[in-house]
């Protein structure tokens, strides 16, 4: 409990204390008796108001929600509950302690008057926060006069409040908005698939016209009569987000400010020089999870979700649902790049390990490290023949051939920049060859269309019955 000087002492000391003084320490008799006694008065008065009203805020509980969810950017309630089971307050005023994680809008300290007995009072702060992650909330300040109004009693009460934000997705669903409408169930879509399927539906007769190849050999010399396998498109498949969150996954993603940047951007006050916003590549491969992973239900596949760096950390089987959605959602949303460098080889292993299913694997990875790439390229082989594989990237800022655009340079350092990039484009291109060979797919889209490419690339999948 603290206590520290109302307005109405302060005006009193001003008025009252102040010539009380005067009199007492410059004048005789009568005059200074009275002096003396005013500042007497006014002393025990404040002190006997201190001491009866020092135990005021002890009355007033606080409840909160231990876990309250919301999206970056984004406002949400967080519900207060003040409940006083002592004797009217005049008013309260409380406030939350505030980080650079999160922003209160409005008024950050707030009053509530009066304060009844045996009441319980209900409001809500508005919280936005400035970014993805898990805050808490410790403390909550309380305020109220003291009885006779010459003090202001505060104190501060111990709450323990959780805050979860996760990624807005509101910018990619807009560019995938035709997989989001509601048509039919659950906004499913129709795909026309291609063949005849690969899961097995039962034995029947042999009709004119079946493939010897779906021949049943030992069900015909049992019956003494040819039997034929017929098969059915599969409905239920696994799909797989990997996701390398190593210290390549921290790149920065930049974009000038007049463009007008939404969503998961940093602006100016958080951006190198002021004049980009920025984000990182992290944040656009967990967008593009959680995109695949709505897009997967919609599909009717299992969804699963495996990050890793330097070992492997994350690793939810895959299931469907929203619950299940809710859970891969909070296993990534706390997700931020690790100062290691990615071992591909113990990721390879323990896919080999505890994926025995075939399953597709949309792998978010970054190869535009020569050493990683090799790494990545020599590893591969461990599940490629066993699990259908795409692999996405974000393109380097300039990764692009040298004479892509209209633009000549000004400078010869622009000269030089872009022909690094031509280089490392052609580094790409180069990988992208040599893990086709493998039959393994590797998308380079710029920043805006990965979670397109990735979705894009599912959905052909599904279409041609590749898993």
């Amino acid at each position: 409990m603290r206590f520290v000087p109302h307005q109405l002492m302060l005006w009193l000391t001003i008025l009252l204390i102040v010539p009380a003084m005067t009199l007492a320490f410059y004048d005789q008799g009568l005059l200074q008796l009275a002096g003396l006694l005013v500042i007497a008065f006014f002393v025990v008065t404040a002190l006997v108001d201190l001491q009866i009203s020092r135990h005021l805020l002890t009355s007033i509980e606080v409840k909160t929600p231990e876990l309250v969810r919301g999206t970056k950017q984004k406002e949400f309630d967080l519900p207060i509950e003040f409940k006083n089971t002592g004797p009217k307050l005049t008013w309260i005023r409380y406030g939350i302690s505030i980080t650079p994680d999160y922003r209160i809008e409005g008024k950050i300290i707030r009053r509530i008057s009066p304060v009844l007995p045996r009441k319980s009072h209900h409001t809500a702060l508005k919280v936005r926060t400035l970014k993805r992650g898990q805050f808490f909330i410790k403390n909550l300040g309380l305020e109220t006069p003291s009885k006779l109004k010459f003090w202001l009693i505060r104190d501060r009460h111990n709450i323990n409040v959780e805050i979860r934000s996760y990624p807005d997705l509101s910018i990619e669903r807009k560019r995938l908005s035709s997989l989001f409408l509601m048509r039919g169930h659950n906004g499913a879509h129709s795909i026309r698939q291609l063949g005849k399927g690969r899961e097995f539906e039962q034995l029947r007769d042999y009709q004119s016209g079946d493939d010897y190849i779906d021949i049943d050999w030992k069900a015909t010399a049992r019956r003494r009569t040819p039997v034929t396998r017929t098969y059915q498109i599969e409905r239920t498949q696994e799909v797989y987000v990997i996701v390398d969150h190593s210290r390549f996954s921290g790149r920065q993603i930049r974009v000038p400010v007049n463009e007008n940047a939404e969503g998961d951007w940093l602006y100016t006050e958080h951006s190198a020089g002021g004049e980009f916003a920025v984000t990182t590549q992290l944040e656009k491969f967990l967008h593009c999870s959680l995109v695949l992973a709505s897009v997967a239900e919609k599909q009717g596949d299992l969804f699963g979700f495996i990050s890793f760096a330097d070992k492997v950390d994350r690793f939810i089987r895959s299931r469907n649902g929203k619950q299940h959605y809710n859970v891969v959602r909070d296993a990534l949303y706390t997700l931020e790049p690790s100062q290691v460098t990615p071992d591909y080889e113990q990721l390879m292993i323990t896919l080999r390990q505890r994926l025995t299913r075939r399953a597709l694997l949309v792998m978010l990875v970054d190869l535009s490290d020569p050493l990683t790439s090799e790494q990545f390229f020599e590893t591969i082989p461990l599940i490629s023949k066993q699990h259908l594989i795409l692999v996405n990237m974000v393109r380097p800022e300039e990764a692009y051939p040298l004479f892509t655009g209209g633009d000549l340079p000004a400078q010869t350092a622009e000269i030089y920049e872009k022909l690094a990039g031509h280089f490392q484009w052609q580094d790409l291109k180069e990988t992208g060859r040599k893990l086709s060979h493998l039959g393994v797919e590797l998308g380079v889209p710029n920043h805006e269309e990965l979670c397109t490419e990735a979705v894009t690339q599912y959905l052909k999948v599904k279409q041609r019955q590749l898993i």
